[in-house]
């Protein structure tokens, strides 16, 4: 008869130590990679690109998303509503407060993850261009992407 041999109790510490630290690798790439911190859209989570942020200044906070269609789903579910909302130019990032943009809709997705079609602009001669060359159009008055909060930045 044969007696199985039991490993050293030492022996299933350190495999369960690798274990643990094969399982941390991830996490701990991940945090490398980023800096240490990202920045995560308030509605979706996904990572916001500075390029293409929109900042939802209310009373006490601020609301970071990644895209203007993220800003307009996060103000349709929740009551607060923003002091101000900053968006950023497309060409150059330029923070611009979005009573002052020009908002084009067109068939250009700047978000696969999301489906956003909106592009913001800092000026109307590059928004109308835009919007020319990409089967999109200007979007004013009741159509600004947010229409219900713009008297409130004036």
């Amino acid at each position: 008869m044969v007696c199985p041999v039991n490993p050293p109790a030492s022996w299933w510490r350190s495999g369960l130590a690798v274990l643990v630290v094969l399982g941390m690798l991830p996490v701990i790439g991940n945090i490398l990679r980023n800096g240490g911190s990202v920045s995560r859209c308030e509605w979706d989570g996904q990572v916001v690109r500075l390029e293409a942020a929109v900042t939802l200044e209310l009373v006490g906070r601020n609301v970071t998303c990644c895209d203007v269609r993220c800003a307009r789903n996060w103000l349709a579910a929740h009551s607060e509503t923003p002091n101000r909302i900053q968006v950023r130019d497309e060409h150059g990032g330029n923070p611009i407060d979005s009573a002052d943009a020009f908002f084009v809709r067109s068939a250009v997705v700047t978000n696969r993850i999301n489906g956003n079609r909106w592009h913001v602009f800092g000026d109307q001669e590059t928004a109308l261009r835009h919007a020319q060359e990409s089967r999109g159009r200007l979007m004013r008055g009741d159509e600004h992407p947010f229409a219900g909060v713009r008297e409130l930045e004036r």
